[in-house]
């Protein structure tokens, strides 16, 4: 075996301060508490080493803070505060965006993969490179572990020309005279950006990293002879030949020539200077780009290196078209013209992340140049003009040589290892064996025509229509029948309340009154002869009182009263969840029905999937005969027939997802164990073993085996009445599973039998189970050690997603758990959340179809995960297939999660949920967080049974597949 290759990543902090998204604000009218929110609600103590950084007007505790908003949301006062910061957003451009910047700033600083809490928290789709998502590898693909286990993953690469064939003589001697050739551990270059934009010691540094990674780095001929002379082993010299010396050079490792007219005459002048030299043509990704490459390389050429502008997008009249449309077009030239293996193909433009390097491979590249992504791991801003005089520190040579060099070697050493999870997870072996297997990819295009065409029709030519209007044609005031415990006000545990607008009254307020008897929600409140601070929580804006007639700043007779956007509600939420959807979940927690204020509660803002479906009502209320209340939520979870197991039937199509012990806290286990025995479902352990805690609610708790088997033991299998057999997780699909160091306590490390401080990864896959036979000897395991437990499968979704499906079928599965790549977790790779799988939006049809085409699906139970918010989301993922649902993220959203991601590491989540610190899982008890959960639940079951209702529906089980009350604001059927 060869020897693993690896580099040695250092701690290299910024020299300068990072640019933090957020900034703090205070306003005047502190009340001097003896115990200050600043440093008794902050878990990290940003304020106690709070510093101010007059050189960069930089305050420390931006750049400290997790934005978890405790400080905001407990002050008695309410005078702390975030507001979006202006130069976090001014770095970049639309491409090179802020958070791309500050991820690889994070990378070059650490080396570390980068790691986080949460879920994906980003758009559906998006332009360019995130529209693809690469396969992964289960049950019969079996997946590699190159990083924690001790499997060898090959990411090395050949430069230059290989023969389409080898002769030899009579005598077995080789004849054909092979070509030079260079081996590089890793698919990456590293080239010079702009000299323009580089000082002499932030070059040195570029080269100098190149060569302890063991690549090339591509530089101008003047460096070359000049400040690099000294380093010409590791380097590929950029040049004209008939202008520029060649003999002023030393032993460089190659030429790259423009291509031009005169190429094939460059070409030969170097080979005549130094035939042992690579030779490469930079050739620029326009409308001729796909002629020269098939003219070069028919003329033998070495190494062909294709650029693209800065963003990803082509030259001349493909300026329009992205980088992987145009390298997969000439991949398949070459492979048509059957000269795909002779060449090397380098790309540049637009690469900024480690996926980048993956997807651009799979489209057809052999390797990447590297350029920009290099001034951002030297703290550049890629500000074209600095607003507040910063000097670019690539340009200015205020960075040391050797910390630069690290800093590069650094992101080259996360990007390699994000390689190794990308590579693990699809089962190579080796990197070169991922080029031009767009099999194993999954392209946005391809998954719509795919998957929802059949379901929804045509795509539209013309602009999406309006957003349907959900609004409910009744009040929602009935309550959905609970076993243990109802529907509860449960307040919560913070003190000052988000909302959309931010009500203030200037010191002209003469308090009489006038806007309190024409506020209609609450926000203005006289209390004798004065009136209380307003609740803007409560406010409905401006425009929706106007509406109304009952704006409180017009009839104000001073004009105190300003209403406005609360600078904080834009501080928190993302694209999946919002703000708004955040801030509405917390109130059907609070009061255990839709929220009545305006907010959105339904949908999300991520620009696909869910978030562009509507159920589509029917002009005239169907009227079946029943009253909402009426409408049956239970579905059966063991459906085979002559099958001997319990005929088990959960109250609501929901149940709760795996969280371990270690991931969240004891107080949150239990929690949920309760509210989920409340609604007759389950909740489940996850792979961090049984809690004792647990067995009063044995007969809701379903046991996970994961891969890492932790906690298993003979009896947690015959405690339950359910086993669920984890294969892979959506939110980390092919990868195994993350406690990081910090969160294995004395307790944790017990019930796991771990050490304590070690993190612990579950290997991947499971190293027993390489076929579908050795599945169903899994299942015969479970079934011989609890003959009274259904089996449930879950798996992630890879494009072979419905074969994995019937396969566990027929190995005796009760209940098939798919989950979607949006999925929450309390840690995963960033690479994974987003990067591996499908979207359980089309996995849902997908597999649904073919288990009905295989004649089975009457046979199965399928449940559906990853990315499902809102009894909306569950609506929709039943009619696409689903049986019903299982959620997870939700649940901690409603015990007030805000989605910071600091849940992975150190203390865990200031909140108090994603935690295993003694002081933080005290934040609250199970009497708070199972309310809470119930009032959620019973939330979600009343909306469920006005939708089915409202469709003219008995049963949740009447909308299984029922495609046709959906609709897609991106398609329309005939």
């Amino acid at each position: 075996m060869p020897k693993k290759y690896q580099l040695h990543p250092k701690p290299a902090p910024p020299v300068f301060e990072p640019i933090a998204r957020l900034t703090a604000i205070e306003v005047e009218g502190c009340l001097g508490c003896l115990k200050c929110v600043k440093r008794e609600s902050c878990v990290f103590r940003v304020y106690d080493h709070r510093n101010f950084n007059v050189q960069q007007v930089i305050d420390t505790c931006d750049t400290e803070c997790v934005n978890c908003m405790r400080c905001v949301q407990e002050c008695k006062k309410n005078i702390i505060g975030r507001v979006i910061n202006p130069r976090y957003l001014a770095m970049g451009n639309a491409y090179w965006t802020p958070q791309m910047i500050e991820s690889i700033w994070k990378m070059a600083a650490t080396g570390k993969i980068p790691v986080s809490g949460a879920g994906y928290r980003g758009p559906f789709c998006g332009p360019g490179f995130d529209q693809m998502w690469t396969d992964m590898s289960e049950i019969v693909r079996p997946t590699r572990d190159g990083i924690h286990g001790r499997e060898y993953i090959s990411t090395v690469v050949e430069l230059g020309r290989k023969p389409a064939h080898l002769s030899f003589d009579a005598a077995g001697r080789l004849n054909t005279t092979m070509p030079p050739c260079i081996e590089i551990p890793l698919p990456m270059l590293l080239e010079s950006p702009d000299r323009s934009l580089l000082c002499d010691g932030s070059l040195e540094a570029i080269v100098q990293a190149a060569e302890e990674a063991g690549t090339l780095a591509i530089v101008d001929h003047a460096d070359a002879v000049g400040i690099l002379r000294h380093r010409t082993a590791s380097l590929m010299v950029r040049c004209h030949p008939t202008t520029d010396a060649l003999d002023r050079l030393g032993p460089v490792a190659g030429i790259v020539v423009p291509d031009g007219e005169d190429v094939l005459e460059s070409l030969a002048t170097v080979k005549k200077w130094r035939s042992d030299a690579l030779t490469a043509v930079r050739i620029p990704l326009d409308e001729h780009a796909v002629d020269r490459v098939l003219f070069l390389t028919e003329r033998n050429a070495e190494i062909l290196y294709l650029y693209a502008d800065d963003f990803g997008k082509g030259m001349g009249s493909e300026s329009n078209v992205f980088v992987t449309h145009l390298m997969r077009r000439i991949h398949l030239a070459l492979v048509e013209a059957c000269l795909r293996e002779e060449v090397t193909i380098l790309v540049s433009g637009g690469i900024g992340m480690a996926e980048h390097v993956a997807k651009i491979v799979i489209c057809g590249a052999d390797a990447v140049c590297i350029d920009t992504a290099l001034r951002a791991a030297m703290e550049s801003r890629l500000e074209a003009v600095s607003a507040d005089g910063f000097v670019d520190p690539p340009k200015s040579g205020w960075l040391p040589v050797a910390h630069a060099k690290q800093r590069i070697v650094n992101l080259l050493a996360a990007w390699h290892a994000q390689l190794l999870e990308i590579l693990g997870a699809m089962g190579m072996r080796e990197v070169r064996r991922l080029r031009g297997e767009v099999g194993r990819a999954m392209f946005f295009d391809d998954l719509e025509q795919g998957h929802f065409a059949p379901v929804f029709g045509k795509k539209r030519p013309d602009a999406a229509p309006p957003e349907a209007d959900h609004t409910p044609s009744d009040a929602i005031d009935w309550v959905y029948p609970v076993r243990d415990g109802a529907p509860a006000t449960c307040p919560s545990r913070f003190r000052n309340p988000f909302g959309k607008y931010r009500v203030t009254r200037s010191a002209v307020c003469i308090s009489c009154g006038k806007c309190a008897e024409v506020c209609a929600y609450g926000v203005h409140v006289k209390a004798g002869g004065r009136l209380l601070a307003p609740r803007s929580a409560k406010c409905r804006g401006a425009d929706h009182c106007r509406n109304i007639g009952r704006f409180c700043g017009d009839i104000c007779p001073t004009q105190a009263i300003r209403v406005g956007a609360d600078p904080s509600f834009q501080t928190f939420g993302d694209p999946r969840w919002p703000a708004e959807l955040i801030v509405a979940t917390w109130l059907q927690a609070e009061t255990g029905k839709p929220p009545e204020n305006g907010l959105e509660y339904r949908v999300g803002r991520s620009g696909g999937g869910f978030d562009r479906i509507d159920i589509q009502f029917p002009e005239t209320m169907p009227h079946a005969g029943c009253s909402p209340a009426d409408v049956d939520l239970s579905i059966p979870l063991n459906r085979r027939t002559g099958d001997s197991r319990p005929r088990i039937t959960i109250g609501f199509p929901v149940y709760g997802g795996g969280m371990s012990f270690g991931s969240v806290s004891l107080a949150t286990m239990v929690s949920r164990a309760i509210a989920y025995k409340a609604f007759h479902s389950f909740t489940c352990t996850g792979e961090g073993g049984y809690p004792e805690e647990l067995l009063p609610y044995k007969d809701h708790v379903i046991t996970q085996v994961a891969t890492g088997l932790f906690g298993v033991r003979e009896e947690t299998i015959q405690w339950t009445p359910i086993v669920e057999f984890k294969y892979a997780q959506g939110a980390k699909p092919g990868l195994g599973g993350h406690l990081l160091g910090d969160k294995v306590t004395p307790a944790v490390a017990k019930m796991r039998e771990a050490v304590e401080g070690n993190a612990l990864f579950s290997p991947f896959p499971f190293h027993s189970v390489y076929s579908v036979e050795d599945h169903k000897k899994h299942i015969d395991w479970i079934q011989a050690t609890n003959p009274k437990a259904l089996i449930s499968v879950k798996v992630s979704t890879p494009t072979d997603v419905d074969m994995v499906a019937v396969g566990s079928y027929y190995a005796g599965a009760h209940i098939v758990h798919i989950d979607g790549s949006y999925g929450g977790t309390g840690a995963a790779p960033d690479i994974a959340k987003k990067n591996i799988a499908m979207p359980i939006e089309y996995a849902i049809p997908k597999v649904h179809q073919f288990l009905k085409d295989e004649g089975v699906r009457d046979q199965i139970t399928l449940i559906a995960s990853g990315g499902i918010r809102t009894a909306w989301d569950i609506a929709k993922a039943i009619a696409l297939g689903a049986d019903g649902v299982v959620i997870g993220t939700a649940e901690m959203i409603a015990l007030e999660c805000i989605r910071c991601a600091a849940c992975e590491s150190g203390r865990g989540c200031p909140r108090g949920i994603a935690t295993t610190d003694p002081e933080l899982s005290t934040m609250y008890g199970t009497d708070y967080a199972s309310q809470r959960l119930i009032n959620l639940f019973h939330s979600f079951a009343i909306q469920l049974q006005h939708i089915l209702w409202r469709l003219g529906m008995r049963s949740v089980q009447e909308l299984v597949g029922r495609s046709d009350v959906l609709v897609h604001r991106d398609y329309c059927r005939e």
